[in-house]
């Protein structure tokens, strides 16, 4: 059997090769697949950071081919015990052992690392069938097996969906008229691509506790790690990889930030819009705040992206509050996104595998 080896992404052509098979194993089947573009996983894996550390794997066949890729992610900030592994397979070399060797080598890092939490991704589109009746429901998968058969259990789910844009503006603005009647004392701001100094504490604050705020199942997070450093080295990152902004937050009577939205539309990945995190913070619920933000984010958004964009965000059933926010926007579901986690004892990191 075929042995791992270390992917150096400085290496235009390995990373290349890398990188086709892994993107074909991750979009098979997914009519609604996201995954990072060439472009921007490029830039992610080379650039040097404080925050976070990619390492790229790959296996080879009997012919020398790439059968399989990883990518490995490890937080050097904060949840330091985690280790997150996304392993693919070429589809003509499945339940051949390659994903396999793949998973032994993500547990030798783990062991290298001292990380105890592995956790990682799978993403099922959703059948017809159970859109209407039951959107957070899966069919069985062979990922899901592959998981199972590595120790992974499941420990959080969440729901894919997607909206098609432009929004008509009549709409947006009989939304905005709803959510304004509930927060009198609150001003919105938006900016784009770039945090105003005036807010850039208080705006890294607020990203701090949304990995805690957001329902994570039974996944073991810990509060991230932000501050003003942290939120400039994510801006300039995402500027390296075409990605740009459109943020909005809400200022409470006293000057505070009550709550915040982002979208983002990058240059690489034509057509399609990323709603990324969207927190109100609790003592400011109730006041029709979420709806608010992301009404004035997306007319933000269209004043300068009036072309046909397909965004997409994903939340826990549980989050009922955001999911009727996304219902009132006219989201539907297309996938569920599992996310799986096995807790590793310190003493069996040397003898034990993924």
């Amino acid at each position: 059997m075929s042995t791992s080896e270390r992917v150096d992404p400085r290496s235009a052509a390995a990373f290349d090769a890398w990188y086709d098979v892994y993107r074909a194993a991750m979009d098979d089947g997914r009519e609604y697949a996201v995954t990072w573009t060439r472009e921007e996983l490029r830039v992610a894996v080379l650039e040097e950071s404080p925050y976070w550390t990619k390492e790229l794997w790959a296996v080879r066949d009997d012919a020398g081919e790439l059968a399989g890729a990883m990518v490995i992610e490890l937080p050097m900030k904060d949840n330091t015990t985690v280790i997150s592994p996304r392993i693919g397979v070429r589809a003509d070399v499945r339940r051949r052992g390659y994903g396999s060797v793949l998973a032994r080598t993500a547990a030798d890092r783990a062991a290298q690392y001292g990380r105890t939490v592995v956790q990682s991704q799978l993403d099922v589109p959703l059948a017809a069938e159970h859109l209407a009746e039951r959107p957070g429901e899966a069919a069985a998968t062979a990922g899901q097996a592959f998981l199972e058969a590595n120790g992974l259990e499941p420990a959080n789910f969440e729901v894919h969906r997607i909206l098609e844009l432009p929004l008509a503006e009549a709409f947006l603005e009989t939304l905005a008229a709803e959510a304004a009647e509930h927060h009198q004392g609150y001003q919105l701001v938006s900016w784009q691509d770039r945090c105003p100094d005036e807010f850039v504490d208080a705006y890294a604050a607020l990203q701090s506790i949304f990995a805690l705020e957001a329902p994570q199942g039974e996944l073991e997070k810990e509060a991230e790690s932000w501050d003003a450093a942290r939120l400039r080295a994510v801006e300039e990152q995402s500027l390296a990889q075409g990605r740009h902004g459109w943020i909005t937050v809400t200022v409470a009577a006293d000057g505070t930030l009550a709550g915040n939205t982002e979208l983002y539309v990058g240059e690489h990945a034509p057509g399609k819009a990323f709603q990324w995190s969207t927190l109100v913070s609790p003592p400011h619920r109730g006041h029709r705040l979420g709806l608010a933000l992301k009404v004035r984010n997306h007319r933000e958004l269209q004043r300068s992206h009036s072309e046909p964009l397909v965004v997409h965000t994903w939340n826990g059933e549980q989050n009922t509050a955001m999911n009727a926010v996304n219902a009132k926007l006219g989201f539907r579901p297309v996938e569920q996104s599992q996310e799986w986690q096995r807790r590793i004892a310190p003493a069996a990191l040397i003898s034990d595998r993924l």
